[in-house]
């Protein structure tokens, strides 16, 4: 509804709403990681013969006036009506407003409407709570969620982050959907700070299994951003315009949704060191260098926010020219030279597979004059955009949060909380494409430690972290590895790769143990004369489990489920091949 307006001196007897002057459209809510609607929500529209000229006056008027029950009892069945027989697998999302939701009459009313409406159930239905007030609390709320939730509906709550939508009430409700309001999505790909905000609700919905919309989205922009940040659900006038329920999405667009999210699970996914700056670039202006100085300064004049310009001869990038630069040339004599008498020398250039590390000494091998230029980004000769130095300053600060807390130290792998989001990525996607996983570890690696000391220990974990990248991983982009801890990895490819590596990673693991001048020998015991304790590697592959488990804890508990059935523990390498089947787990000793 969300939509405002004054309020209207209608008289209120007889009550002027009713089903044959109102109606609904449908918004569509897609789904963005598979690029289709996963649910509509049901908007309030007056037709002719309705005193209101848009639901903002109306339900401003109903609450002005004590009249929000009567007034939303026919918003609501006009909306479950135009969703009779509503298509499998999609939600309905209907507005409430709080004093109504917490109104006792609500729940059972809902329900027989519900009842009554062919192609209906609860479990289709999201109720969300709406804001019209700054009232912070509603008496008997809590009480009638918790209610309707036993019935089978979910529960959204809308615009959060404005109005009172706050963390009060998402802790009291415990919703099932948290709806993001516009202020914080618009502009959201030019704002770090919205985009630190969105960081925050998408890590706080993961650890409460809680979904994330996005709403208002009105730009490109905008969209690839949240898609990035992890904000799985998006809704506005970008993917779609309130119609009729039976709107699909354009299959372009869908497509292109399910390469973005492809592609930012990737990159998520990835170490944060190797974050290449085209992730970074923005659009540059560019104009040849035989253009006049006062016609360059026009561009500037027309665009406010443009910081300067890509200076091109014959389409080589010969310079960089400053706003303030262009501008003040143009107000003295050189206003009717070329630009190109206005560039500077310094023009060091990136391209966009630098990484953002390497993108900062390039920028640090400046004079001091220069250090604030833009870095622009040079491919096969074209230039494709520039990168500020507050934007590439912001991902070195990534980079340093993102090792510190999500890398291992002792390896440089994803750690295990990187660990944890690919998988859940993995199981979003539902098994598509196909992907294997293994669990490996060093059989009696804590005895081995204890005796031989950390040192030892260490340079072992790094020889199964070159191994695995050399036999296992090595050519296969779409493959993920990750320490665990201890002497615990995780690897992911695409199926059936799993099954042929691993077997040479086990029989290269004892070869170089067996081989008293192999490259493991500085991982041999300290004193001749001491045994040292049996130490293998141990692989339990789990194939195509992603469409099977519901998180990542089904998988590690299949895999060491499967890990005891391996009996006494002799030391040696072993494949271990456990078949997940839906509801049981079966497992197949190799």
């Amino acid at each position: 509804m969300g939509e405002t307006g004054t309020i209207q001196p209608v008289p209120t007897h007889p009550f002027p709403i009713n089903v044959g002057n109102t109606t609904a459209a449908f918004q569509p809510i897609v789904d963005v990681s598979t690029g289709v609607v996963a649910a509509y929500e049901a908007l309030t529209r007056p037709l002719p013969g309705n005193p209101f000229s848009n639901p903002g006056q109306l339900f401003n008027w109903a609450e002005h006036h004590g009249l929000l029950w009567e007034t939303e009892q026919v918003t609501r069945a006009v909306s479950l009506s135009a969703a009779s027989q509503w298509p499998a697998g999609v939600q309905l999302f209907l507005n409430n407003s709080p004093q109504v939701f917490a109104d006792p009459r609500f729940a059972e009313s809902l329900l027989e409407s519900v009842r009554t409406t062919p192609g209906l159930t609860p479990g289709r239905i999201v109720l969300e709570i709406t804001e019209r007030s700054e009232q912070q609390h509603v008496e008997g709320l809590d009480a009638q969620v918790r209610k309707l939730r036993e019935a089978g509906f979910q529960i959204a709550i809308d615009d959060v982050g404005a109005g009172t939508s706050g963390l009060n009430r998402i802790m009291a409700l415990r919703p099932d959907w948290l709806k993001i309001d516009r202020e914080l999505v618009g502009g959201i790909d030019q704002d770090r700070v919205k985009q630190n905000l969105m960081r925050f609700f998408v890590h706080f919905a993961r650890l409460s299994g809680v979904r994330l919309i996005a709403e208002g989205i009105e730009r490109r922009e905008e969209l690839v951003t949240l898609i990035e940040l992890g904000v799985t659900y998006a809704q506005g006038f970008y993917v779609g315009r309130p119609g009729s329920r039976e709107q699909t999405l354009d299959p372009t667009l869908g497509e292109w949704l399910r390469e973005q999210w492809r592609g930012a699970l990737s990159e998520r996914f990835r170490d944060p060191r190797r974050t290449r700056v085209s992730r970074l670039a923005k659009p540059a202006q560019t104009a040849p260098a035989s253009s006049p100085v006062r016609e360059v300064a026009g561009q500037f004049l027309r665009q406010a926010t443009l910081p300067g310009i890509a200076v091109l001869d014959g389409g080589r990038f010969v310079g960089w020219c400053e706003r303030d630069q262009v501008l003040r040339a143009a107000g003295d004599l050189r206003a009717a030279q070329p630009i190109g008498f206005l560039v500077s020398s310094d023009s060091v250039t990136a391209t966009g597979e630098t990484t953002v590390l390497d993108a900062l000494d390039l920028v640090l091998s400046r004079d001091d004059r220069s250090l604030g230029r833009p870095l622009v980004l040079v491919d096969e000769g074209r230039v494709t955009g520039i990168v500020t130095m507050r934007d590439l300053l912001h991902a070195i600060a990534d980079v340093a949060s993102n090792s510190q807390s999500r890398i291992a130290p002792v390896t440089g792998l994803p750690g295990r909380v990187r660990a944890e989001e690919h998988l859940r990525g993995l199981i979003a996607q539902h098994g598509v494409p196909p992907m294997d996983a293994a669990l490996i570890d060093v059989r009696n690696f804590h005895a081995y430690n204890t005796r031989y000391g950390f040192d030892l220990g260490d340079q072992l974990l790094r020889r199964v972290v070159t191994m695995l990248q050399l036999l296992v991983a090595k050519g296969e982009t779409a493959a993920f590895l990750a320490h665990l801890g201890d002497d615990r990895f995780l690897v992911t490819a695409p199926a059936g790769q799993l099954s042929r590596r691993l077997p040479m990673l086990l029989q290269q693991f004892d070869r170089e143990l067996d081989t008293a001048g192999g490259s493991m020998a500085s991982a041999r015991p300290m004193s001749t004369t001491d045994e040292a304790p049996g130490v293998g590697l141990r692989a339990v592959l789990l194939p195509t489990p992603f469409g099977v488990i519901d998180s990542p804890r089904d998988l590690m508990r299949a895999a060491s489920d499967g890990r005891r059935e391996l009996g006494k523990d002799t030391g040696h390498s072993v494949l271990i091949t456990a078949s997940i089947q839906p509801g049981e787990t079966q497992r197949k000793l190799a």
